[in-house]
């Protein structure tokens, strides 16, 4: 399963008809179940063992056909080195950037890598089976054992963890209480207390230094909604001033020449929620996202029809909305946006934040309104005449659901604890 789309009789498969599977973010996370059955399988076969005392023939059976097993896998992975090409992911860009001997360097770092694994675990065997070899010859009592053992598995957890947490990870509190250091461009947007967005050109769309200090644009995470980085790949990498309008970017941080960075304010943004005096109406989101490439986002809004149209019912029955109205937001937390509105017409809102409906619910004076996405990302909905207070919150089912399990689990762990205790008691004083 690991092996992806390398294997797709059974990768395939198991993403179609089994359920949850495709939740997984990398096909090699079904491994993590060797990190559970091995050492469930290794202690079990430990009791085994032990259990088999009174059959001391059986024991070193069992103890010398493993050892042979062991070994045998071993000298065959010595051997089969040179099968294997230790090429990695990335050789062809060392290749360019280093050349060849860099290249040839790492191999070679690789199978060092390799043959020290090998020779480590070939001696975890040998040393495992001469403790019990030791134990069975009545050389070494059962906790003697046990705890030579034990001692052994810490050793080799110890070593294999230090490769992937090594001390260089280790950083002094005082750097993790300040990850970066604010900048002049930083310090002088940080003036600005109103509510928009900051792009940082050098740092792309996955630098995090930005998003240390300000609503940022970019930012990196490894479940970021898919169409984010389709907006940036089509629209934004192409300069679209337009998408960073609707997007509230107030400043942009670029570099000179020599490398000095400085901010760029810009005095087109759209603001966090403006009314459109106009939607486009389109069949599906490649359409949507052509759309971008012309429209003025102060004025327009681009609508999937196709695939929404029951949650904005006058898409096609009005043509002209107002925009006499003003929106303004008033607060704004991560999971929370509260914004008053007062027009004298119905309108059209459009909010520069992004459209998510697996959680995220729209009220007006308290009551639940729908709302749907436009423009690819953004999210609108109709705002009715007169004043209002519009409010989103982030109220995900999911969590609704888990937290109610929780509670019921854990009070039916209490009640188990305290039948448990009533019981033993009761037990107790009947003896009595």
């Amino acid at each position: 399963l690991s092996w992806g789309k390398n294997f797709p009789l059974l990768t395939d498969f198991f993403i179609d008809y089994v359920p949850m599977y495709d939740k997984f973010r990398a096909v090699s996370s079904i491994q993590v179940i060797f990190e559970l059955c091995f050492p469930v399988l290794a202690i079990m076969g430990l009791q085994s063992f032990f259990k088999a005392k009174e059959e001391p023939k059986l024991q070193q059976k069992a103890l010398v056909q493993t050892g042979v097993f062991g070994l045998g896998i071993i000298v065959i992975l010595v051997f089969a080195k040179s099968m294997f090409h230790f090429t990695g992911s990335n050789d062809n860009y060392f290749l360019e950037s280093y050349g060849p001997d860099f290249v040839e360097a790492l191999k070679e770092d690789r199978m060092s890598l390799y043959s020290a694994d090998l020779l480590r675990s070939g001696f975890l065997i040998v040393v495992t089976f001469a403790i019990l070899w030791l134990y069975i010859k009545n050389k070494l009592a059962q906790n003697t054992t046990l705890i030579i053992v034990g001692i052994l598995m810490i050793f080799d957890l110890f070593f294999v963890d230090k490769k992937y947490v090594s001390a260089k990870d280790f950083v002094s509190p005082v750097q993790i209480a300040a990850p970066f250091q604010e900048t002049p461009s930083d310090a002088q947007i940080l003036k600005d207390t109103t509510h928009y967005r900051v792009f940082e050109v050098n740092g792309n769309m996955s630098s995090a230094r930005a998003s240390y200090f300000h609503h940022s644009l970019g930012g990196y995470h490894a479940a970021k909604p898919r169409r984010i980085q389709q907006l940036f790949d089509y629209q934004i990498a192409k300069n679209n001033m337009e998408v960073l309008d609707m997007l509230n970017v107030k400043y942009i941080i670029q570099s000179d020449k020599e490398g000095k960075e400085f901010p760029t304010i810009n005095p087109n943004t759209n603001g966090n929620a403006w009314f459109v005096s106009t939607v486009k109406l389109v069949n599906k989101p490649d359409d949507v996202m052509k759309a971008l490439d012309h429209i003025d986002t102060k004025k327009v809004a681009v609508f999937n029809v196709h695939d929404n149209e029951a949650k904005f019912r006058n898409a096609r029955l009005k043509k002209q909305w107002d925009t006499t109205g003003t929106i303004k937001v008033v607060q704004y937390k991560p999971n929370y946006i509260k914004y008053k509105s007062e027009s004298a017409k119905d309108g059209l809102a459009v909010f520069s934040e992004i459209y998510y409906k697996n959680g995220w619910n729209a009220y007006i004076d308290g009551k639940l309104t729908d709302h749907f996405p436009v423009n690819y990302v953004l999210r609108a909905m109709e705002i009715p005449g007169g004043k209002h207070t519009i409010e989103f919150k982030f109220e995900p089912q999911v969590v609704k659901t888990g937290s109610t399990i929780a509670l019921i689990s854990s009070i039916g762990m209490l009640l188990i604890l305290i039948a448990g205790i009533y019981f033993e008691r009761k037990k107790s004083g009947a003896k009595k």
